[in-house]
């Protein structure tokens, strides 16, 4: 009854768990299972552990599991560990004694690092999205009142000036920029309900370039297609998707003040998935900017609210996609990847990687 209940608690754990004896995997649990990318229990057992380490780990790693083995208790150590599919993370690992079909054997726990630290991203982030929301309902409130009592007195001065108004355009131009970013503060402050419907991808793409031909054309900008002969429909909301098409659209023509050229891009990725990608041939975003531009606020444009890109990102994320950005000197690259229908998670391809190593230790 006891060892019965013991295998619940480690088959049930929110942590890894994986038991080995000489090197070689002897159970792993489901969560064990899942965070080393393997299809079932079968792909695991029996496989050398030391597989799964970065090999400028077997030494330290080697040098833990005898001091277990030898009764000292150990914490937690970091390690890099493999996947399955190749690809690898940071690791929490900690080791203790226990028996296994009534012989020694090491029970290992495993944290993967990264998800603990994309959760406390994600809280953060969370944290600066509701303190902008507030701020942005509280500018909206104080500010939008008296600017239409100005804009509206401001429009009745300009007919005494006849002569002259350029005066009156620039104030004209920089009040409509105050609006604008309100109406961007309100977006994020009360975001519209999504009403999904199925779309044609490739129409919502080409109304989109349709509506910006022009400024690229002003600014001598070449907007290219390149689109998948079969495209499925997606479940969206076509004009917050039209929303975030424009931002990086609008962003490219921006970062190509002398001219070059952006490639739209949309394929089926499996069957389950589109992958869209904006590619133009500005300017580039450096390496230290680029991780901070879905920041609320954060802009490298002069007169950029900070605002656009973060946006953009929910209204993907309320459509359970993923962006990606990456720049070179010679560039940047927007990649949207939507599943159709919202029902299936995004995965990486699997590849058939795995470094080879086994030590006989207990």
């Amino acid at each position: 009854m006891q060892e019965e209940t013991y295998k619940n608690l480690v088959e049930h754990s929110p942590d890894a768990v994986i038991i080995i004896r000489s090197g070689v995997i002897l159970y792993v649990n489901d969560t064990g299972v899942e965070l080393l990318g393997a299809l079932s229990k079968s792909d695991l057992v029996g496989k050398g552990f030391y597989d799964f380490l970065n090999s400028g780990y077997f030494e330290s790693f080697h040098k833990y599991l005898t001091e277990i083995h030898n009764g000292t208790p150990k914490g937690f150590t970091n390690q890099k560990i493999y996947r399955i599919d190749g690809t690898n993370f940071e690791a929490e690992l900690k080791g203790i004694q226990t028996t296994f079909e009534n012989k020694p054997a090491i029970h290992l726990i495993l944290r993967d690092i990264e998800k603990r630290k994309k959760t406390e991203k994600f809280l953060l982030q969370s944290e600066k999205l509701l303190i902008a929301g507030q701020l942005a309902a509280g500018i909206a409130h104080e500010v939008r009142n008296p600017l239409t009592a100005i804009k509206g007195f401001l429009q009745l001065l300009e007919h005494n000036f006849k002569d002259d108004k350029s005066y009156f355009e620039i104030i004209c131009s920089e009040i409509n920029r105050i609006e604008t970013i309100l109406s961007e503060l309100l977006t994020l402050a009360k975001p519209k309900n999504m009403e999904y419907k199925q779309n044609d991808i490739r129409q919502l793409l080409e109304e989109t370039i349709t509506l910006l031909d022009t400024e690229a054309l002003m600014n001598s900008v070449e907007i290219k297609t390149l689109y998948d002969a079969e495209l499925p429909e997606l479940l969206c909301d076509e004009n917050q998707l039209k929303q975030v098409f424009i931002n990086f659209i609008k962003n490219s023509i921006e970062a190509m003040p002398n001219g070059g050229s952006i490639t739209v891009e949309a394929k089926q990725q499996e069957s389950n998935y589109l992958q869209l990608r904006f590619i133009d041939t500005g300017c580039g975003i450096p390496e230290d900017l680029l991780k901070k531009i879905e920041e609320p606020f954060f802009t490298t444009k002069e007169k950029g609210t900070g605002l656009g890109l973060m946006i953009s990102k929910q209204i993907i994320e309320n459509h359970h996609g993923r962006i990606q950005y990456r720049s070179t000197g010679n560039g940047t690259m927007v990649e949207l990847t939507l599943p159709v229908n919202h029902i299936d998670s995004i995965k990486p391809p699997r590849h058939e990687h795995l470094p080879q190593y086994r030590l006989a230790l207990q």
